[in-house]
């Protein structure tokens, strides 16, 4: 894993190897705990069976490019229960990706970073989000979102993980080196929503709610399965800091299936400026199957001194074959700051699976290509909730 904390890297990244992929992550959720919002935009998205069919038949034509497939993931919760659900992928004319700045369209979609003139000198940014998706079954998503805070320290991961410059820059297309780099850009954020649900079974709610916010960007340059075998990935806000962390059975040694275990967890400042701890993991618990036999961990338990952090997943929000996405609880303790618990928002994924035919019928019921016929499935508002 290849770490760095910079907004001026949020900009889309060339990527001219088969199997590339890069990723824009924003999540939210409501002061109450009441919603969770995600969205995420890919250019090369890693769970397009076209893609991925592509990269193994013709890894040297042009549809094993990122850049033939850009989608967008939409995934809205109440409680941790999905009210609306999309993954879409895009003919590549429907969609914008900017090298120079943080500006992205995919559809009638798209983000876009500004600094705040009013807190300029202070490093202050806003992402402006407006989303408007509307499915075949009927449902419908329109609104704007904004993830407002303090630019990071670009000098935060300092020798913590490996830097930027390990991945390299290689050959004319100026392409990152193999491997996964991880940007977390904003890793604290007010977000504010305001958006329209119109579902086909006449229900039709605005919805206004503000609270923490989180975005990171993510690139790599082959498929996820030859770079890690699996993944946790977490973040939690504290009152006085945000926990961030990634557990990654990753490839130890390249052209080998070596297996190593790789792992960073933080404490962060509210202002996104200094990392005031660095914790180790010290356990993995109580692996609980989904209905796809994928057995991740539900508890990880952190430490430092005498800082202990556990992170329970609490509610299952999204499983599939080779992902599950979770509400979860965190309990910090410590001698000075007492006892805190705190909701966040976690995910595993298990890259390996996404290339089984085996699972790719249920795929399909799920990811929606917009230049063709939309599946069945996606068509009918019963069958298609029954999916999420």
């Amino acid at each position: 894993m290849h770490l760095l904390s910079d907004i001026r890297r949020d900009a889309r990244h060339p990527k001219s190897r088969p199997g590339s992929y890069e990723w824009w992550y924003f999540d939210g959720m409501s002061e109450d705990g009441d919603y969770q919002v995600v969205i995420i935009f890919y250019e090369g998205c890693p769970f397009s069976t076209r893609y991925i069919r592509s990269v193994e038949k013709a890894p040297e034509g042009e549809d094993a490019q990122a850049a033939r497939h850009p989608a967008i993931s939409i995934s809205l919760y109440r409680k941790g229960e999905p009210i609306f659900y999309s993954l879409s992928e895009y003919p590549p004319d429907q969609c914008s990706f900017d090298e120079d700045q943080a500006v992205v369209s995919i559809g009638e979609n798209s983000f876009r970073f500004s600094e705040r003139e009013t807190h300029g000198s202070d490093g202050f940014g806003s992402y402006d989000i407006r989303i408007n998706e509307r499915l075949p079954s009927g449902d419908e998503l329109k609104g704007i979102l904004t993830f407002s805070g303090m630019d990071p320290n670009e000098r935060l991961f300092s020798g913590n993980g490996k830097s930027v410059a390990t991945m390299g820059v290689t050959g004319p297309d100026g392409d990152a080196g193999p491997g996964h780099l991880w940007n977390l850009v904003m890793p604290r954020a007010v977000m504010q929503c305001r958006i329209n649900l119109l579902r086909n079974d006449l229900m039709k709610k605005e919805l206004k709610f503000e609270g923490p916010g989180y975005h990171d960007h993510n690139l790599g340059s082959e498929p996820m399965k030859e770079t890690f075998r699996d993944w946790y990935w977490g973040r939690v806000h504290f009152p006085h800091a945000t926990l961030v962390y990634y557990i990654m059975n990753k490839n130890g040694k390249e052209g080998s299936k070596q297996w190593v275990q790789d792992y960073r967890a933080w404490l962060i400042s509210t202002d996104n400026r200094r990392l005031l701890n660095t914790l180790e993991l010290t356990g993995l618990k109580k692996r609980s199957a989904n209905g796809f036999l994928l057995r991740p961990a539900r508890r990880l338990h952190f430490k430092e001194r005498e800082l202990g952090i556990e992170v329970r997943h609490k509610i299952l929000a999204d499983s599939g074959p080779f992902y599950c996405r979770y509400i979860s609880e965190a309990r910090l303790v410590h001698p000075a700051l007492g006892s805190q618990q705190a909701t966040g928002i976690a995910e595993y994924i298990r890259p390996d699976r996404i290339h089984r035919r085996l699972f790719w019928p249920l795929v399909h019921m799920r990811l929606r290509y917009v230049d063709q016929k939309p599946h069945w499935v996606q068509r009918s508002p019963r069958l298609f909730r029954w999916t999420w």
